[in-house]
């Protein structure tokens, strides 16, 4: 005889070997097995159809109020069963006051306070129409797993006397409907007047009125975006003769008065007569004051228009919620240009570029203004043909004040270009490419490819070769004042240059101060250039001091030390700033005058300091190259040769003779200044020398370059050289006499 049992095991205890929750006992969020059963503590249920909200006055009518206190809410309601097809409806009638205006606005809000609900709370406003019931607003609280949020919505409703519903119900996410049993919601309307005069004026401008001070015409007006997707306009007309520039400010109250914030980020656009946009702002997020403005050059004569609504991203569908607490100013000015480099017909393009000229040795100054967006000065200096070597200067400063309206950024992004038309080649194709590849029609430092060089080669016939940018650094680098340089001019030639002066500035940067603003000009002969056209400068060493001087007269120079560099603040050299001649460079040719075997060498330089100041130009550094040929060009480098760069650093270094090592650290160089100049000396415990296979070369050639400028003025330098038999001697660490180093081999330096 067999005996059977059955068990049954839970599929929970199964898969986890832990005991089971207890069953639900509650029906919160629609999904528990109690909510199929008409078990359990449901609350009543009223208001399931738009008859029982009509019949229903108890628990199913909303009272509407006409402004004054707020109206008391419907509440200790749930959405608690599903039915109706799975949807659990909340009906709710109501009937609107009469007397009702084209300024009269219906105010809805209505959601959860608790802090969490499974319920995407949605209610639909509805009207009764001769065709049955017609939306009049729908908002929606579609929090999904976070809290949730209450919908407050505001649409204008003159309808007076007009039979209202509200529906309802759990908006639903991916077809999964939810209830909640445990936490009650609220619901009210009420009719209001649209605190913004204007309205309506979704589509017809209100006028702003202009007033004439003197030569400018001015008038403002207010509004607010008091509804959901609400649109302001306002027109203003333009009949001034000449060019007139306008300036927009679009100001919101101060202090910010909004806790919570607006809902929205207000923003603008402005039209031209012929409904051509030619402005438009955002603002940067809610929370900041409403501060927007532009200034732009009119068009044309006419009434111009300024459009106002909330910002909504090109890809949402939801409405912008309105607010009927901030109140906006349109502030409009109407002014005429002042800027005299214009002219009639402008200078913003190079089509149109101002003709200017300079005399050998003379100099100009250009007076304007950046009196709008986007004004573009463009000028063509004509440089006629001179013979010897020369060197053109500018130099540009802005005004602090004086502005007929406030910058339009907090940070000014000025640029100073200098170009040349590229006119070489047949055809536009040949003259772009040879922009591009031609050191001949265009040359380039070796950083070209981190600035637009090629891009303005490609942009225009003919095309440009960039000679010289400048981007003002403000606040990046502190104390800079890179808005000036020098560059060469072509000898023997006339030369033609274009030079554009503009804010580079986009989007909510864009700037404009109508600040007045100078270029000077100087076109200097470059003497030390002159003496060296034949060839390079012939030094000779010896045990006698030698001494090599000159001027670097033009480019901003390298950076030799970036973070010392940064540090020290006041330079001359922006990151985004660009010469196609980085830096003058003088050619030295030193000739070792028969010495033979390794040298030590003895090296100081000088450098002289502008006429009152305290302080060097910059400093330099020397280009070595060891190759033996016979003399290259002024700044060349001789064919196939190693490069070596020596420059002064205030740091602790290791010898060359010493392995790498943080213990090894020395001082190799001593900096020191007088009232005229400033000199660094190369100490004895750094070992300089020349190896013996570099003074069988029996010469060595040295680039002199700038760097870490500081001033625009021309650096003057003295370089003092000695050679004497290797190794020498220095003052060891116990303050003794000490010897250079000759057991590996001998002189490393330059090895």
């Amino acid at each position: 005889m067999r005996t059977i049992f059955r068990v049954a095991v839970s599929s929970c205890l199964l898969t986890t070997l832990l005991a089971c929750p207890p069953p639900p006992t509650e029906c919160i969020d629609g999904t528990e097995p109690v909510c199929d059963d008409d078990a359990g503590a449901l609350p009543p249920d009223f208001c399931n159809s738009a008859d029982e909200a009509v019949s229903d006055s108890v628990n199913c009518h909303l009272t509407i109020t006409t402004g004054g206190a707020m109206p008391a809410p419907k509440s200790g309601v749930f959405i608690s069963r599903l039915v109706d097809g799975g949807i659990d409806q909340d009906w709710y009638f109501a009937q609107a006051p009469g007397g009702l205006t084209a300024r009269s606005l219906l105010h809805v809000r209505g959601g959860y306070t608790a802090p969490q609900t499974a319920v995407n709370f949605q209610v639909n406003v509805l009207k009764e129409g001769d065709g049955g019931l017609l939306s009049v607003t729908t908002a929606i609280d579609k929090h999904g797993p976070a809290a949730p949020k209450p919908i407050d919505v505001i649409v204008p409703f003159s309808e007076s006397n007009a039979r209202l519903f509200a529906l309802v119900n759990d908006e639903g996410i991916s077809g999964q409907v939810r209830v909640d049993n445990r936490n009650t919601y609220s619901l009210f309307m009420e009719i209001i007047d649209n605190p913004d005069v204007n309205e309506p004026n979704d589509t017809t401008p209100t006028a702003i009125a202009l007033t004439t001070t003197g030569a400018i015409q001015d008038g403002s007006q207010t509004g607010y975006l008091a509804t959901n997707d609400d649109v302001d306009q306002f027109s203003f007309p333009m009949t001034s003769a000449g060019r007139q520039v306008i300036y927009l400010h679009i100001l919101g109250p101060d202090p910010h008065p909004m806790n919570p914030p607006p809902p929205y980020k207000l923003s603008y656009t402005l039209f031209d007569p012929s409904d051509r946009p030619i402005a438009e702002g955002v603002m940067a997020n809610e929370f900041l004051r409403i501060d927007l403005a532009t200034a732009r050059l009119a068009t044309m004569t006419g009434t111009y228009r300024v459009e106002v609504k909330g910002f909504k991203p090109p890809t949402s569908t939801l409405p912008i919620r309105g607010d009927l607490d901030l109140r906006y100013t349109v502030n409009v000015q109407i002014m005429p240009d002042l800027d005299t480099q214009e002219g009639a017909g402008g200078n913003d393009t190079a089509m149109t570029a101002r003709v200017i000229s300079i005399s050998p040795n003379g100099s100009t100054s250009l007076t304007g203004k950046l009196s709008y967006v986007a004004d573009e000065e463009w000028f063509v200096l004509s440089l006629p043909s001179r013979s010897t070597p020369s060197t053109l200067r500018y130099r540009v400063t802005a005004a602090a004040g004086g502005g007929r309206f406030a910058p339009l950024s907090g940070t000014p992004a000025r640029q100073l270009r200098i170009t040349k038309r590229v006119t070489a080649g047949a055809t536009a194709q040949d003259r772009q490419v040879a922009c591009r590849t031609s050191p001949a029609a265009c040359a380039k430092s070796d950083t070209a490819d981190k600035f637009p060089v090629n891009e303005l080669c490609n942009a225009s016939d003919p095309p440009q070769c960039l000679y010289a940018q400048r981007n003002e650094e403000l606040p990046r680098i502190p104390l800079i004042r890179n808005l000036v340089g020098a560059l060469p001019v072509f000898q023997n030639q006339p030369v033609e240059l274009l030079i554009m002066f503009r804010d580079e500035g986009v989007g909510a940067s864009k700037y404009a101060d109508d600040r007045d603003w100078t270029i000077d000009l100087d076109w200097v002969d470059d003497g030390d250039e002159a003496a060296r056209v034949a060839g390079p400068t012939v030094i000779g060493l010896s045990g006698t001091t030698s001494v090599a001087q000159g001027e670097l007269t033009y480019g901003y120079g390298k950076v030799f030390d970036v973070d010392q560099w940064f540090m020290r603040g006041g330079g001359l050299r922006g990151l985004n700033d660009y010469d196609a001649y980085d830096t003058d460079k003088d050619l030295f040719q030193f000739n070792f005058g028969g010495a033979v075997g390794d040298q030590g060498w003895e090296l100081s330089w000088d450098l002289l300091h502008a006429d009152g100041g305290m302080r060097p130009a910059g400093d330099i550094a020397l280009e070595f190259t060891f190759c033996g040929a016979g003399p290259v060009p002024d700044g060349g480098l001789c064919a196939g040769s190693q490069t070596r760069i020596f420059g002064y650093s205030d740091q602790s270094l290791t010898p060359w003779y010493l392995p790498q090592s943080a213990s090894n650290g020395r001082t190799l160089f001593t900096r020191t200044s007088t009232a005229s100049s400033t000199t660094i000396t190369a100490l004895p415990v750094a070992c300089t020398c020349f190896s013996a296979a570099r003074t069988s070369a029996g010469v060595y050639y040295a680039n002199i370059a700038a760097i870490d400028r500081v001033e625009n003025d021309p650096i003057r330098y003295r370089i003092s050289q000695r050679i004497a038999p290797y190794p020498g001697n220095f003052t060891g660490p116990d303050g003794g006499s000490a010897s250079c180093p000759v057991g590996d081999g001998g002189c490393g330096f330059a090895r």
